[in-house]
């Protein structure tokens, strides 16, 4: 006879990547003989419908342990026997989400088997809405408490086996894989080239770096730092045709993982010169922490700059945008621009603007573990400077945790792009003059060159602006 752990989880949002409460019924030789329950702090915000429909509220889980602090508790019991839920993809989809956003594993796949799914097969031609059952079969139910929806779960399970349900006919597989989160699959895509990985952390943006973040679920140090092998030449790579995979017109983000101007890059950086080079075609958009060290790792032929590279620099808050900007204003480029991000400050840059120099200003919150709050008034200021002077300007996405009319919102996902865009803060200012050749110098066609193409997410997304266009992977259909 298999051991049966049946499980229930509440949750505090519609988001469904916290828990409030669980609750655990074990099931063995067709006897229910263990119990667990334990309400959970999820660390972020509750919706009213959520209280309304479980009872528990902020105050409720006040000094309830977190997600982490309960899985010493619970992973013992949850890994002794066959995963049971109602609607069990839900419950196992918010155990998923809670293990990814703080960074843990479990294992890579479970059994499991949803009391719903097998109800059709037992009971068909009803509803099979666990209150619906349990007044079918006589169970007593607290609707939506956990510890009571897993036990009435655990019933309706026995009830299934009393009526001849051959168990093994429905036990299904749930993978607990980590998916990529949101900049993983932005370095998968064709507008990322990281030639080398890693980085030193060297200001008050580094404290979160998403890097280090990503490097740790896989157990590696982001602060090692190597040149990429099947990446470092990207932008030279060629399709089966034998044409290049990046297109003449493409916009290419240059060592999102990195900075192209660290020091222990500067055995590498020569030949990424030299692959830009190659590429007049393409516009590179570099991005820096380091901007004084620029001007001494320049090529030789780079002259006033070249046509097809755009130099940015991270300003994170008011003293790096004093630190960095004057330096940015020396350097000899075509196109340059700012990027505050992770903003964690407010910014003024307006006394940088008349020089006509910086043609764009992005901003982005922070995401992540210790994800620092964005103010929809920094973002707000920013958007004024920049339309005074004709600046394009990005608000690319919320952040994690975004404070706007003194109320702080807790916001996860695409959904921080897309509250950027409804914000109507994106501005299009004075469009970047591109004069893009091909290899032997000679002006391209504008009419010929790479065109964006933008499905329908991509229409309220807050980067629609600057982005490079969608590759049309198929993972947001």
């Amino acid at each position: 006879m298999f051991r049966f752990v049946v499980f229930d989880v509440e949750t505090p949002n519609a988001m469904n990547h916290r828990m409030s409460a669980i609750g655990i019924t074990v099931i063995e030789n067709g006897n229910i003989v263990d119990a667990f329950y334990s309400l959970v702090n999820p660390e972020t915000h509750f919706d009213s419908f959520n209280v309304q429909l479980t009872g528990i509220s902020e105050k409720s889980v006040k000094n309830a342990p977190t997600f982490p602090e309960l899985w010493s508790s619970i992973e013992p019991i949850l890994s002794t026997g066959l995963l049971v839920a109602h609607n069990a993809v839900f419950d196992l989809g918010v155990l998923k989400n809670c293990l990814r956003d703080y960074g843990m594993e479990w294992k890579p796949y479970v059994r499991y088997i949803c009391t719903v799914q097998t109800g059709r097969v037992v009971l068909p031609g009803m509803s099979h809405k666990l209150n619906v059952l349990c007044e079918y079969y006589g169970i007593h139910l607290n609707h939506h408490h956990a510890a009571s929806d897993s036990h009435a779960c655990a019933e309706i399970l026995l009830h299934y086996l009393e009526d001849g349900a051959d168990i093994r006919n429905h036990i299904r597989t749930y993978s607990f894989r980590k998916e990529k989160s949101n900049e993983e699959r932005r370095s998968s895509l064709h507008d990322i080239w990281n030639p080398w990985h890693g980085c030193k952390k060297c200001s008050e943006g580094c404290q979160n770096c998403y890097m280090y973040y990503l490097d740790s679920l896989r157990d590696k140090d982001g602060s090692q730092i190597y040149r990429t092998k099947a990446g470092f030449r990207y932008p030279l790579s060629k399709d089966r045709s034998g044409q290049y995979k990046v297109k003449s017109g493409e916009m290419i983000r240059v060592c999102m993982t990195s900075d192209f101007f660290l020091e222990e890059a500067d055995a590498w950086r020569n030949e990424a010169w030299k692959i830009i080079h190659r590429r007049p075609d393409v516009k590179f958009f570099l991005l820096t922490k380091r901007p004084e060290r620029v001007a001494d790792h320049l090529p030789e032929d780079w002259g006033d700059g070249w046509e097809n590279v755009m130099f940015n620099v991270t300003c994170e808050n008011q003293r790096r945008a004093d630190e960095r900007i004057p330096i940015l204003m020396e350097l000899p480029f075509k196109h340059k621009g700012i990027m505050c991000a992770p903003f964690i400050g407010p910014v003024s840059i307006g006394k940088y603007l008349p020089s006509e120099q910086i043609e764009q200003v992005l901003c982005d919150g922070e995401n992540y573990g210790g994800a620092r709050p964005c103010h929809y008034e920094w973002v707000k200021s920013l958007h004024d400077e920049c339309a005074q002077h004709n600046v394009t300007f990005v608000f690319c996405g919320t952040g994690r945790r975004f404070v706007k009319d003194g109320k702080l919102y807790q916001l996860e996902g695409s959904i921080q792009s897309q509250q950027a865009y409804k914000s109507g803060l994106s501005f299009q200012g004075k469009p970047m003059d591109w004069k893009l050749t091909d290899e032997w110098g000679f002006p391209l066609n504008k009419e010929n060159l790479y065109k964006p193409f933008f499905g329908e997410k991509c229409q309220t997304c807050g980067m629609k602006l600057t982005c490079n266009g969608c590759s049309q992977c198929g993972k947001c259909k």
